[in-house]
């Protein structure tokens, strides 16, 4: 069918972006540039987007393994 959407994938893709948001934002605040060289604006920037690609991933893994497991059988 077109419109069978899968609401799990949907979930988790929702709040993979919304985290992926808020940790990106998190690590542009923290002072991520003293572990380089000055002047190394790209590889501040790209692993900058890593850090806060790998929290969101472990995070939202962690938010879904909560709610899947929080969830009644009936």
């Amino acid at each position: 069918m077109l419109l069978d959407i899968n609401v799990h994938n949907l979930i988790y893709t929702t709040v993979f972006l919304i985290v992926l948001l808020l940790a990106y934002y998190i690590v542009l605040n923290i002072n991520v540039e003293k572990l380089f060289k000055q002047g190394a604006i790209w590889p501040i920037r790209i692993f900058q987007v890593f850090l806060a690609i790998i929290i969101a991933y472990l995070v939202t893994s962690g938010i879904m393994g909560l709610v899947s497991n929080t969830q009644f059988v009936s």
